[in-house]
């Protein structure tokens, strides 16, 4: 399914930010290592507030008449964090089966809408002096994969990988599992991976490394400018999408911040836009300090003129 959507739809929308949306509620609480994922069980209003949350998302991909990618909130459920969290040892898959039921009842009738299953890395997101080499992130992130590659998730995501060592292991793992996927790279304000590495080499790395290689890379916790003032086009034929921070301040900077961040979405959009146009990146999506507004401002873009060379962040190459 998710081949067919990147083969034969020039824009998909991903989802924007959901643990972080549900963080500022009043009310929810998010478990303090398994994060929002543990609400698919309960309590009912923190459950709900999370539903409504996927509810508006499924409903601008149906007004915009878009596909949509929705990922389960698996994030770094590795077998020891679930151990230690004392939740049912079957919290990966139930996460997956309660999205997919979700997408079966939500979004019947409408375009596509591909659920995907998330895994995250072993380590600090944004400390890639802490990830494991490739041979330890295979054999740490394999169990989980597996449990996941058993579910009716239509794709495997792995994502905000500070390091391309544990990337190239993790996606060994995922590959065995035999789910189509993805790998996608924190970046920071340079448009490189976090670990130091150029993007487009590191895909190619992978690219070159892997028996079977993703269908695609994406990146995350960043914003487009970076990537548009670092790169030409022509340069990152392999990057299928974005899921993008609001603000345009370094993503370590915002690690931890206590309210949510964001520059205006027009301008937002815009450089989402200018990638997706100069770059040929077709997944849109939002990461933190994201919301409805943003994927509203995303779905306009199937509107936009790819001709028009306004479209951008101002001064970003062309």
């Amino acid at each position: 399914m998710l081949a067919t959507l990147l083969e034969e739809h020039p824009l998909v929308l991903a989802e924007c930010a959901v643990a972080e949306r549900l963080r500022r509620m009043p009310g929810v609480e998010l478990h303090p290592t398994l994060f929002n994922t543990p609400l698919i069980y309960g309590p009912e209003a923190a459950r709900e507030a999370m539903i409504s949350i996927y509810r508006e998302y499924l409903d601008t991909a149906r007004r915009a008449g878009l596909p949509l990618l929705l990922t389960a909130p698996t994030w770094r459920l590795d077998a020891a964090r679930v151990a230690d969290a004392g939740v049912p040892a079957t919290i990966n898959s139930d996460a997956v089966a309660f999205l997919t039921a979700l997408r079966d009842e939500l979004a019947e009738g409408g375009p596509p809408v591909a659920v995907g299953a998330l895994v995250g890395p072993r380590s600090d997101c944004y400390r890639p002096d802490l990830a494991p080499d490739a041979a330890e992130a295979e054999a740490f992130h394999t169990p989980q994969v597996r449990e996941l590659a058993t579910t009716a998730a239509d794709f495997l995501l792995a994502q905000t990988l500070p390091s391309v060592d544990e990337a190239l292991g993790l996606a060994r793992a995922v590959a065995a599992g035999g789910k189509p996927y993805l790998i996608s790279f924190c970046t920071g304000t340079d448009g490189r991976v976090l670990d130091g590495n150029p993007l487009p080499e590191a895909m190619t790395r992978l690219d070159n490394e892997l028996r079977d290689p993703p269908l695609g890379y994406f990146v995350n916790c960043t914003h487009p400018r970076f990537l548009l003032e670092a790169y030409p086009p022509g340069t990152l034929d392999r990057l299928a999408g974005i899921q993008a921070n609001g603000s345009s301040r370094d993503v370590t900077a915002l690690d931890g911040a206590t309210a949510t961040e964001a520059d205006p979405v027009e301008s937002w959009a815009a450089s989402m836009a200018a990638l997706h146009h100069r770059h040929g990146v077709t997944v849109l999506g939002g990461c933190c300090g994201t919301a409805l507004a943003h994927l509203e401002a995303l779905a306009g873009i199937a509107g936009e003129s790819s001709s028009d060379p306004s479209i951008g962040w101002p001064g970003t190459p062309d």
